[in-house]
């Protein structure tokens, strides 16, 4: 396999995480407590049971830092070496922090034993080291699979975005070939820049670009709609250089237009606002519904198609709600950066 491939597929990732730290330590209190109440006598077994956690806590945890600061590279290595990795450094820390012990640790092991100790503990460290690997194997297994699956179900929703504007603005851009060849231009641009945008559902993008592919929908769209489509835009003085997932925010808008601008005679404006904090991004669409609103379909499936492909990519942190209020039909998505944020250090 190439090392395009294996770049950021590091097998041992999940011991990095907070539950992966935290089930290493459980383990590791567990295999001390079996050790220390392991012998027939119970003569300072309380000690024997702290130097003993002592002992597997600092080997365990200084394996996974050694781990973790090599992850870039072993990310590039085939799984066979990534386990012999694994297996290496715990068997190496063991080692070095079991020849300490017998160096400065005298009261605590008897010094005729001393290479029977090491290679105890380096027996114990083996089939730990065992026990880890194929619980990784299987975890590994199970998130290439429901990758696999999260993929596919992003394939299905991409298959099912329905662009309402495309032969409308294919028409409009035939129209503007007669009167004004320019405009015509810029409206074939804007929508191959819509329909490029829509092969990378699921794919991450700027949040400046996200705005602007929009900001061309809503152009492409306002040689159709004229006068009757407007919008008021309430953005941020300066946008963060943040990414979020393609097509989040120009779904909203679309849904805005065919179900608040289309069907009224008279037009009407789209709201949208941006609020950011430090863990999120908050975006607020809000279209008028027009009385002469002809119920239709799709109106509810574009919306969850939104939240479905959020969901997968956020692991369902991500928050879609809807409101009506009066005549006000309201939208409200808040992404969370500190996972953003997470996927990109990874």
């Amino acid at each position: 396999m190439s090392k395009s491939v294996q770049t950021n597929t590091l097998l041992f990732a999940a011991l990095f995480k907070e539950r992966g730290v935290l089930a290493t330590l459980v383990v590791a209190q567990v295999i001390a407590t079996i050790l220390a109440f392991a012998p027939a006598t119970a003569d300072d077994i309380w000690i024997r049971l702290g130097g003993i956690s002592l002992f597997l806590h600092l080997t365990f945890l200084s394996s996974l830092t050694w781990l973790y600061l090599l992850r870039k590279p072993l990310a590039y290595l085939s799984q066979p070496w990534q386990l012999s990795a694994l297996m290496a450094s715990l068997l190496l820390t063991t080692a070095v922090f079991s020849g300490l012990l017998v160096a400065y640790g005298g009261d605590f092991i008897a010094q005729q034993h001393t290479y029977q100790f090491i290679l105890r503990n380096l027996l114990v460290a083996f089939l730990v080291t065992a026990l880890f690997i194929q619980f990784l194997t299987i975890h590994f297994e199970k998130d290439q699979q429901t990758n696999a699956l999260a993929r596919a179900e992003l394939d299905a929703l991409q298959a099912r975005i329905r662009p309402h504007f495309l032969y409308n603005s294919l028409n409009t851009a035939a129209e503007l070939t007669h009167y004004d060849p320019q405009a015509a231009e810029q409206a074939i641009l804007a929508l191959a820049a819509l329909s490029q945008a829509a092969m990378r559902v699921g794919k991450e993008t700027a949040l400046s670009d996200e705005i602007a592919l929009t900001q061309q929908y809503i152009a492409l769209e306002s040689w159709r709609f004229a006068d009757r489509l407007q919008v008021n835009w309430q953005l941020p003085e300066q946008l963060p250089e943040i990414t979020i997932p393609c097509l989040t925010l120009q779904p909203l808008l679309e849904n805005a237009v065919c179900h608040g601008v289309e069907p009224s005679l008279t037009g009407a404006i789209i709201y949208v606002e941006l609020h950011i904090s430090k863990r999120s991004l908050v975006i607020l669409v809000e279209n008028p519904i027009s009385s002469q609103q002809q119920k239709r379909s799709g109106n509810g499936m574009a919306l969850n198609n939104i939240r479905q492909r959020l969901d997968l990519y956020y692991q369902g942190h991500a928050k879609l709600t809807m409101t009506t209020r009066g005549d006000i039909f309201r939208v409200k998505l808040v992404l969370p950066l500190v996972i953003n944020n997470a996927k990109e250090q990874a």
